[in-house]
């Protein structure tokens, strides 16, 4: 996707299922127990998901990175637009992440992994830049076995344009099976980690920081209940080991 044409195209996805897909991430990512520090997101695309979770906490100091400097345009624009201060965007590869080792206390990364032909490599990366007590969110595409596949996604495609549609469509089939992705995070040796999917769509693989510190925001915008019944299949809620005796 470095065309700006192909960056245009994604970035629709935001009008289409901002406040529903992407709004839903960022809150769950928001919910991991990180309030402050420092949050990687890998694969940014036009930077949406930062933005918005930029939006939920402040405290958050972002970086944003992608390959394509047609999104990275793209995103430093969107983030203009929307008044955040607290992203730096910069070119970077998910297969070798410019950063040192444990150096973010929150990662994230949203629909990167299908597009890459070997994603162990880049969650590899993931884990290797995240701190050991920190929290992940890697949420991607869900593959549904044949016919289900075929039949699903006329229905997801729904108000898209032709290019849209084409990037849809060859996104969830090179998406993996909910089987693939938990075995996906046993060989990236992702530790703490729990998988969840997310209606039919999406699943995560997420951990949450430890010490766990709950999160309260006055930022959290208000949606119709429509939006918030259908957001609520994104929204991942933390799972809590009990304290120990």
């Amino acid at each position: 996707m470095d065309g700006e044409g192909e960056a245009a195209a994604y970035d629709e996805i935001d009008r289409i299922w901002g406040d529903i897909i992407l709004q839903g991430f960022a809150e769950s990512a928001a919910m991991l127990g990180v309030v402050e520090g420092r949050v990687l997101d890998v694969g940014t695309g036009s930077g949406r998901i930062a933005i918005r979770l930029a939006k939920l906490n402040s405290a958050l100091a972002i970086n944003a990175i992608d390959l394509s400097p047609s999104m990275l345009k793209l995103a430093t624009a969107n983030a203009a637009s929307a008044g955040v201060r607290n992203i730096t965007f910069s070119i970077g590869d998910a297969k070798h992440i410019p950063f040192d080792d444990q150096t973010f206390d929150l990662v994230v990364c949203h629909q990167l992994l299908h597009q890459l032909p070997d994603p162990v490599v880049a969650l590899r990366e993931i884990n290797r830049v995240a701190k050991r007590s920190g929290a992940m969110l890697v949420r991607d595409v869900r593959r549904l076995p044949e016919p289900m596949m075929t039949i699903a996604l006329p229905f997801w495609c729904l108000g898209y344009n032709e290019k849209l549609r084409e990037q849809t469509r060859g996104s969830f089939r090179a998406g993996l099976t909910k089987h693939e992705y938990q075995e996906l995070a046993r060989d990236a040796g992702v530790e703490r980690a729990t998988i969840r999917t997310h209606f039919l769509t999406h699943q995560s693989i997420e951990r949450v920081a430890t010490p766990y510190r709950p999160f309260a925001s006055d930022r959290m915008p208000g949606y119709p209940v429509s939006v918030r019944v259908m957001k609520s299949f994104y929204v991942s809620r933390p799972q809590l080991s009990p304290p120990r005796p």
